[in-house]
């Protein structure tokens, strides 16, 4: 494992419910040597983006909320997006929640939201949480695009977990299955991550026409249960920002 992977993959150990790691359980966890472990740790510490208490044990640093700030203002693709992911919200529906994610390391990642009051329910993508790349709309809208190598990639990974969520039983299936999914202009799914939530998504494309993310909306299920035609419109709303987004970046 590369230097930045092991770096990457202790602080991804913070994402999981567990606020506080000592050493020790981050050797055990990541299968290192206690002095290797120890290394890390204390760079991390250095850099701010741990923090080290009396007991011996670890919490996420102030690094980790300087570094979102600098993200929130510099990333092309959050910069860009924060118009339409509002619009999108206000032209849908009061209690739409506006998502915007990316591909991270064959997981997907929601690097923004936007609703315009405090929703009644809480949703599976929170900002800065990864998530599987095989569930939910925001992230099939990423994963029916990904490059030949990376889709390998994610396949191999977890052939189990790619048949459970009903992406085929083997790889040639996957491939199938992804092939439809590609030939959608938006994704929707109904409880995939959320019981009684409904996600709508449609691709982001970058500069170079590789896939970078996802813009769209989770919703009440029964929004549109009985309203096909507020179900089009949306979708045709959350299709018009992944094409508005896509363009500026394209134009960049």
């Amino acid at each position: 494992m590369a230097t930045a992977d092991k770096v990457l993959s202790i602080l991804e150990l913070f994402t999981i419910d567990q606020p506080e790691w000592t050493v020790e359980a981050v050797a055990t966890t990541l299968e290192l040597s206690g002095s290797t472990a120890y290394q890390y740790v204390r760079s991390l510490v250095n850099a701010g983006l741990l923090v080290a208490s009396k007991n011996g044990r670890y919490t996420v640093g102030p690094a980790v909320i300087e570094l979102d700030r600098l993200m929130r203002r510099f990333d092309p693709f959050i910069r860009e997006a924060q118009a339409p992911l509002r619009h999108l919200v206000s032209t849908v529906s009061s209690d739409a929640i506006g998502l915007l994610c990316r591909i991270y390391r064959l997981k997907v990642m929601c690097v923004d939201q936007h609703a315009e009051h405090a929703p009644a329910l809480a949703i599976s993508y929170e900002r800065g949480r990864p998530m599987p790349l095989g569930r939910g709309a925001a992230s099939k809208a990423i994963l029916a695009h990904l490059a030949p190598r990376p889709l390998r990639r994610f396949y191999d990974a977890d052939p189990k977990a790619v048949a459970a969520a009903g992406l085929g039983t083997s790889w040639e299936a996957f491939k199938r299955e992804v092939r439809v999914l590609r030939k959608a202009e938006v994704l929707v799914t109904s409880g995939e991550l959320d019981v009684g939530m409904m996600g709508i998504s449609s691709p982001v494309f970058d500069a170079d026409g590789d896939i970078l993310g996802s813009i769209g909306l989770v919703v009440p299920a029964a929004m549109f249960a009985t309203d096909a035609a507020g179900l089009q419109a949306a979708k045709a709303a959350v299709v018009a920002a992944g094409a508005s987004v896509t363009q500026v970046l394209r134009e960049g």
